[in-house]
């Protein structure tokens, strides 16, 4: 669905940050690229790709569908008492853990906010610990 945004990542680095700069090449776990980008206020979209493989994966909490099934979309970030603005997320291209500041249960009258752990290992995801923000 958004092959065109996720290929101009990994080909020109659009979307690829890496030493607070965009740049083509893997910028987490070694071999993987995080692209991103904006689609809305607030809203962050993001998809990893394998630098070897081509494989496409989302990113753990990515919201789901009237369908059920995985966006590349990530829940907003409620931030004190407001609205709230995207997720935070940290990663560095030399680890395989991904920091994700968001919260997911946003459709709530008051939601919470968390920051959760992630590792990434055998291709697939793993929720290490998360941590209250409230």
């Amino acid at each position: 669905m958004y092959r065109t945004r996720i290929r101009e990542g990994v080909e020109k680095g659009w979307g690829v940050l890496r030493d607070g700069e965009e740049q083509p090449g893997p910028n987490f776990a070694g071999d993987m690229i995080v692209v991103r980008w904006g689609c809305g206020s607030p809203c962050l979209m993001m998809a990893m790709v394998d630098a070897v493989t081509g494989d496409v994966h989302t990113l753990p909490l990515a919201m789901k569908d009237r369908s059920m099934h995985d966006t590349l979309a990530l829940p907003w970030l409620r931030i004190g008492n407001s609205v709230g603005g995207n997720p935070e997320v940290d990663f560095r291209q030399d680890s395989r853990l991904m920091v994700i500041k968001a919260s997911p249960d946003y459709f709530k009258e008051i939601p919470h906010s968390y920051a959760y752990y992630y590792l990434w290992r055998d291709h697939h995801w793993t929720l290490l610990r998360q941590d209250s923000l409230d």
